[in-house]
């Protein structure tokens, strides 16, 4: 496939994709939207200096709108779009400006994960894969103050790179958990060492990176949502030093401020990541 070919299916997807999320519904029209028109003008435009520049064919264009038709055949529009523009929208809308900095949600996040007791550990099965890992650190705001009764809500793919409720045979909230920090802001919680893993490759999106040479993995990482009501709430992610996907995530959601230590402990053999939390005040 030539880098033109590569191109269009990429740039294509990623405008027409947009398109692709405005409802369609038997309701009457609903009143003129001011912004979905000033963006759907923008796209346009973009797309056809895209078109004119590289002088696309017919045939490139009947590509890479069977490629999206396929993409949406297969439910694979939101990884598509995970993919190519989450990362963007996470750089629009949020700053670090002193607190944690923000990071994509993700396709895998649920919101009713179950709450947690202390000692808290994530769900986890009885032969469970994996080394066994301490995750802890600290909520704060951008003041220094310790936030006590902060939510934190994790999330994390098993030592095979698959997570629960959308993969079979894993029971439905395993590596889930949310759970509240102490008086002085802190927690810890008992969980897996998550693996690093490749997003699915058979279908449209896979086939599309393949096209475009770029690997398909993610760097290992832990999910992490966290609340509390005096403060703004944060999505991030929390990846690993010396993880071999680090400079090519699929996503491109890296950052380095979110690159933590994995510690074995030399007693245990057991591993340690701790990572603390600020958030902004409201």
């Amino acid at each position: 496939m030539s880098d033109r070919r590569r191109r269009l299916i990429l740039l294509a997807a990623l405008g027409l994709c947009l398109l692709l999320h405005v409802p369609v519904t038997a309701q009457p029209a609903p009143p003129p939207n001011p912004r979905l028109a000033e963006v759907y003008s923008d796209l346009l435009e973009n797309l056809e200096t895209l078109i004119k520049k590289h002088r696309i064919t017919f045939e490139e264009y009947r590509q890479a709108t069977g490629f999206l038709v396929e993409a949406g055949k297969q439910g694979e529009i939101p990884l598509l779009m995970d993919v190519l523009l989450s990362v963007a929208v996470d750089d629009v809308n949020y700053s670090a400006d002193g607190g944690t900095e923000s990071n994509v949600e993700g396709p895998f996040y649920v919101p009713d994960a179950p709450m947690l007791e202390p000692p808290f550990e994530l769900p986890r099965r009885a032969d469970e894969p994996g080394d066994d890992l301490l995750f802890s650190g600290s909520v704060l705001s951008v003041d220094g103050k310790p936030l006590s009764g902060a939510v934190v809500d994790i999330w994390q793919a098993d030592a095979d790179g698959k997570y629960s409720r959308f993969f079979a045979g894993i029971p439905s909230n395993n590596l889930r958990g949310r759970l509240k920090t102490d008086a002085k802001g802190h927690f810890e919680v008992h969980t897996v060492v998550p693996a690093s893993y490749e997003i699915p490759k058979a279908g449209p999106t896979g086939q599309l990176l393949a096209a475009l040479g770029k690997p398909a993995f993610r760097p290992a990482h832990i999910h992490v949502k966290v609340f509390h009501p005096e403060c703004l709430p944060l999505t991030t992610q929390i990846y690993f030093e010396g993880d071999p996907w680090l400079s090519s995530d699929v996503a491109r959601a890296v950052k380095p401020s979110l690159i933590a230590k994995l510690e074995k402990q030399k007693k245990s053999g057991d591993y340690a990541c701790s990572h603390d939390f600020v958030l902004h005040r409201r």
